[in-house]
């Protein structure tokens, strides 16, 4: 993060901004005082509300609609084979995305790089808050925040990864630049120094390093906050899983999600007794492991009618299928993968002029806001039954599997091995996640050509192609022009 974004975060760091965050998520501790006056970097990591403030800014950051507010949720599906566009829809959100145009991809860069550098203020200055309490309660209370502040920065370095780098050892044409790694704080814009990217391989590491710190802070700690808005030990070492999968390290990604599932009282909804529209309907997913929780009228453009992630995907919305900006719907492909007794079809729909949406965003808070799941449990069970499967249990594996199935509606499958085993795994991750998010990069981190039936073509091919460079999302060009370190992807 060089000036072009850093001079933009310093600028921005005030305590009116930061108490804008602590009510928009309502995560304001009541007894400490609530500041009013802008005040300076330092002035704001030497009080508990000062760091309580950066954290809720960098979760606040998670829910604009360029990240998982919106785009981080439907854009994996639309850049792969999960989205169509609506007929006559005119809003002009998708259609980039879709046909995979050129700068047509996810971003977050420099909003990140904020996230890491309030991350990297809190890590550094943590350890010597000075609190009135019991010695105990007091370290619990640093290991918390500090906890948290870990969690978030290795989300930020994971997504980033996962964005602008290939997936380690799936790199083509021996291109495996990462983004750079910032551990140190830097708190004025003169201070910020150029920065090479780092080879993906480290920013995988790095992200895995810190999320599992994370997990070992808020393990057992009194003062953990409860789920599934904030961090806790189980989105930890959930989110581990996710992150030790990319690294195709098995079995760590194995032992993540089996502690994980020890950790959490979420449950996968079982919809042999239970609606799964309902589910889904409810202010709080009951299978959530960690999830972002919207406000109404506080949480910018993720929660209006122009980008609301209700407003793109509800064909049934009081205000009729001629919304403007209604026009994102699942693809006839991803469609066809789904059984006719299979529980998730409950939410599909059909519109007044017969196309079919999906019904996982209607509006479960308020009107275009909804809880946002960003890991559920049944994601610990196909991530473990994945790892297990390259770790030659295909019994372990099966079972990991059919335990999403059953629950679904479907008949266990059985006797299946090797690659059809792997096949029915990736498949039903994609019917489980539709818009959450995935696709793309199930696809990505195998090195697979990404179907799209969408266009006239029938795939973006992995390598080899005109297109493939697109695989990777452009760094910033005011990053580039700013940093003379920065080497830019290439095919930009």
């Amino acid at each position: 993060m060089h000036d072009f974004f850093l001079k933009r975060f310093i600028g921005v760091l005030s305590v009116a901004i930061l108490a804008f965050g602590l009510s928009a998520c309502d995560q304001v501790d009541l007894d400490e005082a609530q500041p009013t006056n802008s005040i300076s970097l330092q002035q704001t990591i030497e009080s508990k509300a000062g760091f309580e403030g950066l954290v809720t800014s960098m979760y606040d950051r998670l829910q604009s609609f360029g990240l998982y507010g919106q785009q981080y949720m439907l854009v994996p599906d639309a850049l792969a084979d999960n989205v169509k566009l609506r007929p006559g829809a005119t809003s002009n959100r998708y259609p980039g995305f879709v046909s995979n145009g050129r700068f047509e991809h996810l971003g977050g860069y420099g909003a990140y790089f904020s996230t890491i550098n309030e991350a990297n203020n809190i890590i550094e200055d943590i350890g010597s808050l000075s609190l009135d309490r019991d010695p105990s309660v007091a370290q619990d209370i640093r290991d918390r925040i500090r906890g948290e502040a870990l969690f978030l920065r290795g989300m930020a370095y994971f997504d980033l990864a996962r964005v602008y780098g290939y997936t380690p050892g799936q790199e083509v044409g021996g291109f495996s630049l990462g983004v750079p790694l910032r551990t140190e704080p830097t708190r004025s814009p003169g201070a910020a120094d150029e920065k090479p990217r780092a080879p993906n391989t480290a920013v995988f590491s790095r992200a895995a390093a810190d999320i599992r710190s994370s997990g070992y802070l808020l393990e057992g700690n009194s003062n953990a906050k409860s789920p599934p808005q904030r961090a806790t030990a189980a989105a930890a070492f959930g989110l581990l899983s996710r992150v030790e999968l990319y690294r195709q390290n098995w079995e760590k990604a194995d032992s993540a999600a089996t502690a994980a599932l020890g950790l959490t009282s979420a449950e996968v909804v079982d919809a042999t007794s239970t609606s799964f529209q309902d589910a889904w309907e409810a202010s709080s997913y009951p299978g959530s492991v960690f999830e972002l929780s919207m406000t109404t009228g506080t949480d910018g453009a993720a929660t209006n009618s122009n980008q609301a992630l209700q407003s793109l995907t509800d064909g049934g919305r009081s205000d009729g299928t001629g919304a403007f900006a209604y026009e994102v719907l699942p693809s006839d492909d991803v469609k066809s993968i789904f059984a006719s007794d299979d529980a998730r079809t409950d939410l599909f729909a059909p519109d007044s002029l017969g196309n079919t949406y999906l019904e996982k965003y209607t509006g479960t808070i308020g009107n275009f806001t909804d809880r946002i799941p960003l890991l559920r449990v049944a994601e610990l069970y196909l991530n473990r039954a994945e790892a297990r499967y390259h770790q030659g249990e295909p019994d372990e594996a099966r079972s990991d599997l059919n335990y999403i199935r059953v629950r679904r509606g479907l008949s266990p499958l059985t006797g299946i091995t090797g690659q059809s085993l792997l096949d029915s795994i990736l498949e039903e991750r994609r019917r489980e996640f539709l818009f959450e998010g995935k696709r793309f990069f199930t696809l990505k981190r195998y090195g697979m050509d990404i179907p799209k039936p969408q266009r006239t073509d029938t795939v973006l091919e992995y390598s080899g192609d005109r297109e493939s460079f697109k695989i990777l999302a452009p760094i910033p060009t005011g990053e580039v022009q700013s940093n003379t370190a920065i080497e830019q992807n290439p095919g930009y």
